[in-house]
């Protein structure tokens, strides 16, 4: 008993050390390959619709050049879609027209019909359209889970907004420079959501010239608008359907500075040039500010590419900015949000309904059983589950998840389940009279089928989720084509919370069979030796049988001649 009870203890220390040497990762939400990619390309803002357009025809071209020349990404590709002008949520749409923002979108073909993983061909795109200056490129793919923030989201608050403004480019040039040099590797699609406002014609009135000539500043303004935004002079009528008349100044007459510049102001008949009283800069209109807890914040984000684990990247990109981040002005936040905040928001809610539940488990056992011995075997056993669930991981380099934290919350209720059954039955065996050992062999023996069955049942039951194994059951009978597939989304995304079931499950079932009755052997002896040190019986007996029912063994023994027997005095039975 003590060697096995050691081993296993040690075995569970081991594995949390391969872990340790090995590791898998930590990430949020499984990363599957998409079914759709989308490419951003954002020029600055105020670039105006037909700039937009030709961004959008370059990247568009870009993309047809890959798909001619590459049989793969071909394959994967079944329609392409452009659009310009595109504002609100790039995935989900809404929110105003963005005229400097163009969306060109990729739907994949089918799981079964791809020629490579999607997540190689979105891979290829990207190379496919770098290198266009200027534009910000973002190429994401659809999600699976919940909307959740970027990898690498850094937020930048405080008071002036100008010294957050400097904060937030020196990271953002910092990032791009890790990014590019390898420094951090995995890290694309860098970009800040800093909005200083839209570059404009700026007309300054000089109010004392324009009162010598007797304009008011509304004279000046309304000509101004009227030139440039137009004025509507009538209504055209077609049927049922009017169109408004809107007079302005060609677009060669009020496209530059120079036009504008040139205009004249009607006064009293006198054309007064507007230069003579105003002069016209360029500069920019008011931007969004984005407050969070009453301050100013500028977030800067990065994604990571396909298969690199994000928690990873978080990790090396934070240690690559640790000497500037410890350089920031006092008064000024620096701060990692975004999907790790969620993560470990997600991560502490399931560990601590995981505690909650273990608690009333327990708590319930204890009432059941009448006694703490019981269930805290039973909770020992859920504990070491964990050895087959991390050597699952570890097997199948499966990263630890959302996904498998929720099958770990699944395996204990099962693995409670098959460890009530046998402690409960030897528990009735030995109230029926037999002596330990035997109860803990006929219990086992008993209850082998029904334990081997629930687990058994479990894991085939989740193979086709984990593996992803597909038959189509009407061709099989039709044309005796069943069509097996391996692999899919729906794999990719609960194919880790199958694998810490199962792997947990096949080392738990050996935990009930075999660790569980040791154990239980074990602490009823410890519970004896403890009993008999304080010169009690043991759970309130009272003669020769507990108060449980057990009874305590006594050593009979027969003479040589067979005609009599002497009878010692009962004690407790020690193994």
């Amino acid at each position: 008993r003590a060697r096995l009870l050691t081993g296993t203890l040690g075995a569970l220390f081991g594995i949390f050390m391969l872990f340790a040497v090995a590791p898998t990762g930590v990430e949020f939400f499984p990363t599957t390959d998409p079914n759709l990619v989308q490419i951003t390309a954002e020029a600055a803002l105020g670039t105006n619709l037909e700039e937009s357009n030709r961004i959008a025809n370059n990247v568009y071209e870009r993309v047809s050049t890959l798909l001619a020349n590459d049989e793969a990404v071909n394959a994967n590709t079944k329609d392409l879609q452009t659009g310009v002008g595109v504002g609100g949520d790039a995935m989900f749409g809404g929110g105003a027209a963005s005229p400097e923002r163009s969306i060109v979108t990729l739907n994949m073909a089918d799981y079964s019909a791809r020629a490579e993983p999607s997540s190689e061909t979105m891979r290829k795109i990207r190379e496919e359209i770098q290198g266009m200056p200027g534009i910000d490129i973002q190429v994401i793919q659809d999600q699976n889970g919940p909307p959740t923030g970027a990898p690498v989201n850094i937020e930048v608050s405080g008071q002036d907004f100008d010294q957050i403004v400097e904060i937030s480019n020196a990271l953002k040039s910092r990032l791009e420079e890790g990014a590019e040099s390898g420094a951090i590797p995995g890290l694309v699609d860098i970009r800040d959501n800093l909005n200083s406002g839209r570059p404009e014609f700026q007309v300054i009135i000089d109010r004392e010239r324009a009162g010598q000539f007797g304009l008011s500043t509304q004279q000046i303004a309304s000509t101004i608008r009227s030139a440039v935004n137009g004025i509507e002079a009538s209504t055209w009528r077609d049927g049922k359907d009017e169109y408004d008349i809107t007079v302005r100044l060609e677009e060669a007459d009020r496209s530059n500075l120079e036009a504008l510049q040139s205009l004249t102001i009607l006064n009293d008949e006198i054309q007064i040039p507007l230069v003579s009283v105003a002069h016209v800069e360029i500069g920019s209109g008011l931007g969004a500010i984005t407050r969070l807890d009453q301050e100013r914040v500028v977030t800067v984000q990065g994604d990571v590419a396909p298969g690199v684990n994000a928690a990873a990247t978080l990790q090396v990109a934070q240690a690559y900015l640790a000497d500037y981040v410890a350089s920031v002005p006092p008064g000024y936040d620096v701060s990692y949000t975004g999907e790790s905040e969620d993560q470990a928001e997600s991560f502490g809610f399931l560990f601590t309904a995981l505690l909650i539940g273990i608690t009333l488990i327990t708590m319930i056992l204890i009432a059941q059983f009448n006694s703490v011995k019981n269930p805290f075997i039973i909770m020992v056993a859920v504990g070491l589950s964990l050895i087959g669930v991390m050597l699952g991981l570890i097997l199948t380099r499966t990263p630890f998840g959302l996904m498998t934290f929720i099958g770990l919350i699944s395996l204990a209720g099962i693995v409670v389940n098959n460890a009530i059954v046998l402690v409960d039955y030897i528990e009735t065996l030995r109230a029926r009279g037999e002596d330990k050992h035997s109860a803990i062999l006929d219990g086992g023996a008993t209850r082998l089928r029904p334990v081997l069955l629930t687990a058994l049942t479990t894991v085939i039951g989740l193979i086709p989720l984990t593996f992803g194994i597909n038959i189509d059951f009407v061709g099989m009978m039709t044309d005796l084509d069943p069509n097996f597939q391996f692999g899919s989304e729906n794999t990719q995304f609960w194919g880790p919370m199958g694998t810490a079931i199962i792997s947990g499950l096949t080392f738990a079932t050996f935990l009930t069979l075999v660790i569980v009755p040791v154990m239980y052997s074990a602490f009823d002896s410890l519970a004896m030796r403890l009993a008999s040190l304080r010169g009690s019986e043991p759970d309130g007996a009272s003669g020769g049988v507990a108060a449980s029912g057990q009874l305590i063994p006594a050593t009979v023994g027969i003479d040589s001649t067979g005609n009599g027997a002497a009878v010692e005095t009962a004690k407790p039975y020690d193994s």
